[in-house]
C-alpha cells in the first residue's frame, strides 16, 4: 500500500502542476534513522519468513528497534503536517505488536474474503509467526491490527491496519507537498542598500 500511495502522490502532484525535480529540495533531518529502520524492518520480516531462529525469537525486540528509529526520524520532522500522519500511523502499529509480543494481529476472516488462502494457510501453520489472529490478540489491540481488506475492483490484495491507511495518506499528502513546494523556486538575493540616498 505505501507503494501505491507513493505513484499516487507522485501522480497527483505532477496533475496540481508539481515537478519532480522539487523532490530533491526536501530538507529531510537524519535520514539514515528511517533507512535503517526500513533495512531492519525488511530483513526482520524476510528472515522470520524464512524461518530463521533468531529472527524469530528476537523479533519482538528487532521490531523495537526498527520503530525506535522511525520514531526518531520521524519526531525530528514533524516540521511536516504530513509526517503527523505517518507518526500516529506507526505508534498504532507499534503499539499492536508491542502488546502481542512482536506479532501483528490479523483478522483471518478478511483473509478469507480477499481470497488470500495461502497466507491463511500459513498463519494457521505457524509459517507466519509474526502474525496473530485477532481472536487472540491483546484487549483494545485488535482495533489496531489489520482487519480493513481491500479485495473486489482493487486489482492487488491487501489488508491493512488503521496504522497502515493513516501512514500511506500522510506519505501521500508529503509527496504531493514537496512536488508543489515553492520552496525550489526561491533563489537567494542580495538585498542592496543605497546609502547615498535618504528616506
Amino acid at each position: 500500500m505505501l507503494l501505491e500511495a507513493l505513484l499516487l502522490g507522485i501522480l497527483f502532484g505532477l496533475i496540481r502542476g508539481g515537478s519532480l525535480k522539487r523532490l530533491g529540495f526536501l530538507s529531510v533531518r537524519f535520514p539514515v534513522f528511517a533507512y535503517f529502520s526500513i533495512i531492519i524492518m525488511l530483513g526482520t520480516n524476510i528472515m522470520i519468513t524464512l524461518g530463521n531462529p533468531f529472527a524469530i525469537e528476537q523479533k519482538l525486540y528487532l521490531y523495537m528497534l526498527s520503530y525506535f528509529l522511525l520514531f526518531m526520524a520521524l519526531l525530528l520532522n514533524l516540521h511536516y503536517k504530513s509526517i503527523w500522519l505517518i507518526t500516529i500511523g506507526a505508534i498504532t502499529n507499534f503499539l499492536a505488536i508491542l502488546f502481542n509480543s512482536g506479532k501483528t494481529p490479523i483478522d483471518t476472516t478478511v483473509l478469507e474474503k480477499i481470497n488470500a488462502e495461502s497466507i491463511l494457510t500459513s498463519i494457521e501453520a505457524g509459517l507466519l509467526p509474526q502474525f496473530i489472529p485477532l481472536e487472540e490478540a491483546y484487549g483494545f489491540t485488535v482495533y489496531l491490527g489489520k482487519i480493513v481488506g481491500l479485495h473486489e475492483a482493487y486489482p492487488f490484495k491487501h489488508i491493512l491496519s488503521v496504522g497502515d491507511i493513516l501512514i500511506s495518506i500522510g506519505l501521500f499528502l508529503l509527496i504531493q507537498s514537496m512536488m508543489t513546494s515553492d520552496r525550489s523556486r526561491r533563489s537567494t538575493k542580495t538585498i542592496k542598500f543605497d546609502y547615498n540616498k535618504r528616506i
